[in-house]
């Protein structure tokens, strides 16, 4: 079957980009939260020291609130980041079946859907696949197609 690639770039994902994405931690929100906490400890050792100031117990309110809130924008994250990790497993795990399928090592797979096999495409070497899912875990059709003047990127880990 011959498609046209219609000359827009066409994104094709590597199995350690994958990878990488699953892999990921938000440091960032670990670190403020950590910072959060050591001053506030800090502003409540002060408080303790002279009762009589009260702008270490302001302090130390006004931080217990936003460790609170961080802590919070934490775990909205935390379950976003879950979601996104398991779409980018599920694209991973696709690329292992196809790498035992086809008795291929799986660097030679480029998907171009970072989330989802449905309707996808597979790049292994020159050759360009379409996936045809039936919508079950492990029913999928792969149908070799021919691309006209293809315009490929290929995305890999940043090392």
């Amino acid at each position: 079957m011959k498609q046209e690639s219609g000359g827009k770039t066409m994104k094709f994902y590597s199995y350690e980009y994958l990878q990488s994405k699953i892999e990921q931690n938000n440091m960032v929100g670990i670190v403020i939260v950590g910072v959060l906490l050591l001053v506030l400890f800090f502003s409540i050792a002060k408080y303790y020291k002279n009762k009589q100031d009260t702008k270490y117990r302001e302090l130390s309110i006004i931080l217990v609130l936003g460790t609170i809130l961080a802590v919070t924008i934490g775990i909205g994250n935390y379950q976003d980041k879950s979601i996104s990790s398991n779409q980018y497993r599920s694209a991973a795990q696709f690329i292992e079946k196809i790498a035992n399928h086809l008795n291929v090592e799986k660097t030679r797979i480029y998907i171009n859907s970072e989330i989802s096999i449905e309707n996808s495409f597979v790049k292994i070497d020159d050759s360009y696949y379409r996936v045809i899912s039936s919508g079950k875990k492990d029913d999928y059709l792969l149908e070799k197609i021919d691309l006209i003047d293809p315009v490929v990127e290929k995305v890999e880990v940043n090392k």
